[in-house]
């Protein structure tokens, strides 16, 4: 059985949109095969007969479906964060504030 892991995507900030699409561009592949292999279960169910083999291809579609919907999440993800810091960039960095009643006068 397969395990699923996560992984983290380090790029450049202003490249992700393209790396997103890339991903995307993987998953509209997958959908178009998972298609052809739907399109290929209804022609058998309805020409009668192999039923069991149909079971196994509905097995295997629906587990292509979970790692599509698992890749399209992934992309959310990234878009939501990367939409996030383009409206809300991080401030610069400010100094630490200086102690209070730490100087002294030159007068001593």
């Amino acid at each position: 059985m397969a395990r699923e892991v996560n992984i983290s995507l380090r790029g450049v900030l202003e490249e992700l949109p393209s790396e997103v699409a890339q991903l995307l561009a993987v998953s509209i592949r997958k959908m178009s095969d998972t298609q052809h292999k739907l399109d290929g279960v209804v022609e058998r169910l309805e020409e009668g007969g192999d039923e069991e083999h149909c079971i196994v291809d509905l097995e295997s579609t629906r587990q292509s479906l979970y790692k599509i919907d698992n890749r399209l999440s992934d992309c959310m993800n990234i878009l939501s964060g990367y939409v996030q810091h383009m409206n809300n960039p991080p401030s610069a960095p400010q100094p630490p504030p200086s102690e209070i009643g730490t100087e002294q006068s030159d007068e001593e």
